[in-house]
């Protein structure tokens, strides 16, 4: 088979002649010893299983060390310590597995992203990309809600707003506005040119909700189908990152929708007025990566 060394060298040299050359960046290269690598790719790979030989685990072993590699370097550039990188994508599959009803290549996909954001080693212009839209699926009482709690929805959508900016723009997927139960359908029937039913209320929120970035959950009263697109976010949806902001006055009573944090990221605000949700919907926003 020859040499590893030579194979490894031939194998990346395209990349190394011409990539940091093409970034205009200087290669800040590390030194590594096997034994820090060992303890890197520990954290990252399971141990083996028996004695029998694998192939495509084995396949998996080696990509996973190659892309471990790829992110030290990564981590290098962006003169953060070693192993970030890493550690934050057994987090992130930590997260992940989580949601046990999520099926493997939803996981994947999430994963991939999540490392895509995290790997973004490099600064540019704002003037040369368009910032990407957070999209924000807003969930808030419909069928039980009056005009106080319309009020007090409208003051929490406004302190949400205080982080839509240009630089990061929210996507508002069920709008920015405070319904009750005497304009929600009509709201419906004008986004979407449908005739309002149930059937076709339920397949458009969850389609939107599909697109979710986050899920927040404004609870000024009681809503059952609050529960209901909370579930399908959890189990069969997105599973991304889920804020509940709780009106004093409306707790959450039902036992399934308490302590989520084995199934999901979630968290829990409680305020007596909108003003008071300003560091927490911060704190919020700033783990989603925004």
């Amino acid at each position: 088979m020859g040499s590893i060394d030579r194979f490894i060298n031939t194998a990346s040299s395209p990349l190394d002649a011409n990539l940091w050359t093409s970034l205009g960046l200087p290669l800040k290269p590390r030194n590594w010893t096997r034994q820090q690598v060992s303890g890197l790719l520990s954290e990252l790979l399971p141990a083996e299983q028996g004695g029998t030989e694998d192939r495509p685990a084995l396949r998996h072993q080696l990509s996973s060390a190659f892309l471990a590699g790829v992110a030290e370097a990564q981590d290098a550039q962006m003169l953060r310590p070693r192993g970030s990188l890493v550690s934050q994508s057994v987090i992130e599959a930590r997260t992940l597995m989580k949601n046990r009803a999520a099926n493997q290549s939803d996981r994947a996909w999430h994963a991939f992203l999540a490392g895509a954001r995290a790997g973004g080693a490099f600064d540019t212009p704002a003037a040369a990309n368009e910032a990407e839209a957070f999209n924000l699926f807003i969930r808030q009482p419909f069928t039980e809600s009056d005009e106080s709690q319309q009020q007090l929805v409208a003051g929490v959508l406004a302190m949400i707003s205080h982080h839509d900016t240009q630089a990061q723009p929210f996507r508002y997927l069920t709008g920015c506005q405070a319904e009750s139960a005497q304009t929600f359908r009509q709201s419906f029937e004008a986004e979407t040119g449908e005739r309002f039913t149930p059937k076709a209320f339920r397949a458009h929120r969850l389609h939107l909700l599909s697109q979710a970035d986050a899920f927040i959950n404004i609870r000024v009263g009681m809503s059952e189908s609050s529960a209901f697109e909370l579930s399908y976010h959890v189990f069969r949806g997105a599973c991304t990152p889920v804020l509940f902001l709780v009106w004093k006055h409306a707790p959450i009573k039902t036992t399934l929708l308490r302590e989520m944090d084995n199934l999901c990221d979630v968290t829990y605000l409680e305020f007596e007025h909108p003003a008071e949700l300003a560091p927490g919907i911060a704190g919020f926003f700033r783990r989603c990566g925004r």
